[in-house]
């Protein structure tokens, strides 16, 4: 299979990420086109990946082929309970703040995971609640997003190998949130039920509703540029409640205030 890809098909790739996922692919990044697409190409039976790639980002391109480029450039690297300080501030300062631990508290909450990946961060918000309060993990609707649908289905399933249950989970939390699925571990029903999965774009299209108390959109805003980056964080905060918190990675850094690191005030 030829690898060697003209000029042609990648100044395409980078004009299709950039305008579809908002993904900034820099010039010397060619390697990746390379690296990830090959397989995709062989597995869809295109002769080369300067054909796939011609193909998949010409207007009106079938999803049959779209949807595996962007599921292969586009990064899911993540791990349940990712940056425990992060974790932590929720629970000691905007839990708190949102008014939902309060004595006799019946207000529900709404979260929004965006760009979820396969699933840990949705599933991390809910083993937190259920945890440590489990009346209000009851009243508490998480959606998760992502514009890849086929991380979106490996997240639905809620199946995650030993490896990736090893990314932070503790041995208590394995056997409280978990059960075994052959030689992998599959998320206990209660936890898959509350979230919601939908295949979403943050450039093109609009949140999955409004008046969210938290919205989380983490380490993401790293690939976008700074246009694309504002563009996005707009749209976001206005889904959330003017009262609520939008969350962010801890090493990421907008205009604001934080009130801890990774987490601001919706306005």
């Amino acid at each position: 299979m030829d690898s060697t890809a003209p000029p042609a098909s990648w100044g395409a790739l980078r004009s299709f990420m950039k305008d579809t996922c908002g993904v900034w692919l820099s010039e010397d990044q060619h390697y990746l086109m390379e690296a990830r697409l090959a397989p995709v190409a062989k597995m869809l039976n295109y002769s080369s990946i300067d054909t796939f790639v011609l193909d998949a980002c010409k207007p009106g391109a079938a999803k049959q082929v779209t949807s595996p480029l962007i599921d292969a450039m586009t990064t899911h690297e993540t791990s349940f309970f990712r940056d425990g300080p992060f974790w932590r501030a929720m629970q000691d300062l905007v839990l708190p703040k949102l008014g939902v631990l309060d004595p006799g508290a019946t207000k529900p909450l709404r979260i929004w995971s965006a760009a979820c990946s396969t699933g840990q961060e949705a599933y991390s918000l809910a083993m937190l609640l259920d945890e440590n309060y489990p009346s209000l993990a009851e009243r508490t609707t998480i959606i998760a997003t992502d514009v890849s649908e086929g991380v979106i289905e490996l997240a639905r399933r809620g199946t995650y190998s030993v490896f990736e249950v090893n990314r932070g989970v503790s041995a208590p939390r394995l056997l409280k949130h978990f059960e075994r699925e052959g030689g992998n571990f599959r998320v206990k029903d209660k936890h898959r039920k509350r979230v919601v999965w939908q295949p979403q774009n943050l450039i093109t299209g609009w949140p999955p509703g409004e008046g969210f108390d938290i919205a989380l959109v983490r380490n993401v805003l790293i690939y976008f540029p700074e246009e694309t980056r504002q563009l996005v964080l707009k749209k976001v905060r206005a889904s959330i409640r003017p009262s609520g918190f939008l969350g962010i990675g801890s090493s990421e850094f907008i205009a604001g205030s934080p009130i801890s690191p990774g987490w601001y005030p919706a306005r």
